[in-house]
């Protein structure tokens, strides 16, 4: 297999952010030096074939001219729980072929990309049945022995690869990888295995956009990922799609990775993945939510409501992206494959989402029905009466894709050695058995590791990929569950965010009401809300994404405004107020305008009012508004735009009315005043009159002048 060289830089530059590990699997801590890589193999061998390694050796402390490599073959294994013993430490007992001494590697042919061919002949027994003698730095006996595999010579072998130091003989790197040689016929009854492979970016918030980023792009509220996380799934993809496009395999791709790939330099991933869906009975695009959600988490914290989304969302997106009719909850959804596990409430929800179909963690069902170590579909029962057909994803296939992230190649090999070794668990067996290995929604997409598993299943003797779907048609009436098939994940909200995310979302409802020409705007400003419930964040980076997209809503709120800090004078009881709506928005804005005022009567006679408006896109909007006063004075008038619904609430502001008109009560109340005062000063000038003719006629003395 030839290993291009996106594949080599897969292997050293991809992280890992995988939480799961396989039972007892030998890891290489990421970012450790592993000593020795694989870059790539002989996927299965028959008598007489080469099983041929290459070989890169990492450290450079050692001369090539003092490196050698020693090889040890063990027995074929007798079960899958000898194969995961055979990961866990050394192989266990004696080898039925070893190298004497080290193979030098300068010795070796070297390989134009960097390592270095190990070419290792095959051959049952001690010497070949007939022909030339095999030639090769090291020639594999397959030898019978006690207690083996019980199809000798067919079978899974642990064969140990050490590189050391001749000079001192210290070990610098090791891993064990698997031969499988087979004798199965033609028409032998493969086992068939589903590969789940996710296509998925998360996002996290960006640091403190500012609203003119925000407002010239809501997507600025997120953090783009670094450039080889998005040139890993571009790469993935294109494994895919260009490279073994005849093997059948099950993707799971994220409207919000399409949205990345829509952006950057990446439009021939976007064009792939419609090549992708234009071959179903190959490549099966499997319905998946915007953003990868733990959908129980959702349910059990009541935001079901927001795992609909989710689904309509993120079908819609890559159906559009991949040129593809949008399934819908009338037509089906199919399956919806998680690593989270699902608890009836969420079995229920997703059921009346329009999915018919689960595949999930066989760790968190009770009981599950197999066919030996491998697994048949069953029924799982929901709330609301719901029925739904399951199938459970092996929990150490999963393990697989992330035990070795810096030998991926090699993680990749002892996948399809495990399958083939569920395989020799009943080997030419009649009736079909199956498999699922569902990669876990935290792998990072590693076009190496999905180069080596797909090529490694194109055309095996023994193991068959097929989609998701394939798997479920085969065995079209469901197992019975001794048990019941009991979902035992326990749920739970998850930490999410529930207060924040209900409040965004009626904004961003309350918005696309008012902005009803802008379904785009809505869209981007929701798929914020969306991001923010990825199950692949911490409870802390949900909240800030959500609360960066309410930053990103206020930006949009930010460009209406009511001009306030003004007076309008009446001179008379009633007249028209100018309101005056300043909209910078490049869309129209539907929305209801509201007043209000202690002093002042509206236009229904009381003192609040509504009315309809559509603000015109980078305009003054004035709204003439006659008012009527109940008495002179300065009075305030309260100003609020809301969207349609009433729940948002887009601007608000303030005006002062100056009324300097007499009302009619207060034209006879003052004219009664003046009449009181001039019929007040009119008696009493009378009175002092009066009494001055009378104090002229007495005398001082008290007499009387006569007249």
């Amino acid at each position: 297999m030839v290993v291009t060289v996106l594949t080599l830089l897969a292997l050293v530059v991809l992280p890992d952010r995988a939480g799961a590990s396989t039972s007892g699997a030998a890891r290489t801590p990421a970012g450790a030096d592993p000593g020795l890589v694989l870059l790539s193999q002989t996927p299965w061998v028959t008598q007489g074939q080469t099983f041929d390694l290459h070989l890169r050796a990492t450290s450079t402390s050692v001369p090539t001219s003092a490196l050698g490599v020693s090889v040890s073959v063990y027995s074929c294994l007798s079960s899958v729980s000898a194969f995961d013993q055979s990961l866990t430490t050394a192989p266990a007992g004696t080898p039925v072929s070893s190298t004497g001494t080290p193979v030098g590697v300068s010795g070796l042919t070297a390989l134009p990309q960097g390592g270095f061919d190990l070419p290792m002949p095959v051959v049952v027994g001690g010497s070949p049945a007939a022909g030339p003698a095999p030639v090769g730095p090291f020639v594999i006996h397959l030898q019978p022995v006690t207690g083996q595999c019980q199809s000798f010579p067919a079978g899974v072998y642990p064969v140990r690869i050490q590189l050391v130091d001749t000079a001192n003989g210290s070990a610098l790197g090791t891993f064990t990888t698997h031969l499988v040689f087979t004798q199965a016929p033609t028409d032998t009854q493969r086992l068939r295995v589903g590969v789940v492979l996710p296509i998925q970016l998360t996002q996290r918030a960006s640091h403190a956009p500012s609203p003119t980023e925000l407002l010239a792009r809501p997507s600025a509220a997120l953090a783009t990922p670094p450039d080889v996380a998005v040139s890993a799934v571009a790469a993935t993809v294109a494994v895919v799609a260009t490279q073994h496009p005849s093997v059948p395999v099950t993707l799971q791709v994220s409207g919000q990775t399409v949205g990345l790939l829509s952006t950057t330099a990446h439009q021939s991933t976007l064009t792939q993945l419609g090549q992708l869906a234009s071959s179903p009975e190959v490549h099966q695009l499997a319905s998946a939510p915007f953003t990868p959600v733990d959908a129980t988490a959702l349910v059990d914290s009541g935001l079901g409501s927001e795992l609909s989304l989710q689904v309509a969302r993120g079908v819609s997106v890559v159906s559009t992206a991949a040129d593809r009719p949008v399934p819908s909850a009338a037509t089906g959804l199919g399956a919806w494959i998680t690593g989270s596990g699902l608890d009836a409430a969420a079995v229920g929800a997703l059921a009346a989402d329009g999915f018919h179909q689960l595949v999930l963690p066989a760790s968190d069902i009770t009981s599950v029905p197999a066919d030996g170590s491998t697994t048949q579909p069953f029924t799982v029962s929901g709330t609301r009466g719901s029925q739904v057909t399951a199938m459970a994803s092996s929990d150490d296939l999963a393990a697989r894709f992330t035990s070795d992230p810096g030998n991926p190649v090699l993680a990749a090999h002892q996948l399809v050695a495990e399958l083939a070794q569920l395989y020799y668990e009943r080997p030419n067996g009649i009736a079909p058995r199956a498999a699922l290995a569902a990669a876990p929604e935290s792998w990072p997409d590693d076009p190496a590791f999905v180069d080596a598993l797909l090529g490694s299943l194109d055309g095996n003797p023994v193991v068959q990929s097929v989609t998701t779907s394939q798997l479920f048609a085969l065995f079209p009436t469901p197992a019975t569950c001794r048990s019941g098939c009991r979902l035992t994940y326990a749920g739970g909200g998850g930490g999410l965010p529930v207060t924040a995310i209900r409040a965004q979302r009626s904004r961003v409802n309350g918005l696309a009401d008012a902005a009803v020409g802008n379904r785009a705007l809505a869209q981007q400003l929701g798929d914020l809300v969306l991001g923010s419930e990825a199950q692949a964040l911490r409870p802390q980076q949900q909240s800030s994404v959500v609360a960066n997209a309410g930053a990103a809503i206020d930006a949009q709120l930010g460009q209406l405004a009511v001009e306030g800090d003004q007076t309008v004078t009446l001179t008379a009881s009633s007249g028209l107020i100018p309101v005056t709506v300043v909209s910078g928005a490049d869309y129209p804005v539907t929305a209801s305008l509201a007043l209000s005022s202690d002093k002042l009567l509206f236009p229904n006679g009381e003192t609040q009012w509504s009315t309809p408006i559509t603000l015109l896109p980078r305009h003054s909007n004035v709204v003439y508004v006659r008012v009527r006063t109940r008495a002179s004075g300065v009075f305030r008038l309260d100003v609020s735009l809301r969207s349609p619904d009433g729940s948002l609430r887009l601007a608000s502001g303030e005006l002062l009315v100056r009324s300097t008109s007499s009302s009619v009560v207060g034209v006879v109340l003052t004219g009664g005043a003046v009449a009181v005062l001039a019929v007040w000063w009119i008696r009493t000038s009378l009175k002092r009159r009066r009494l001055g003719r009378a104090a002229d006629t007495d005398t001082p003395d008290g007499t009387v002048t006569p007249p």
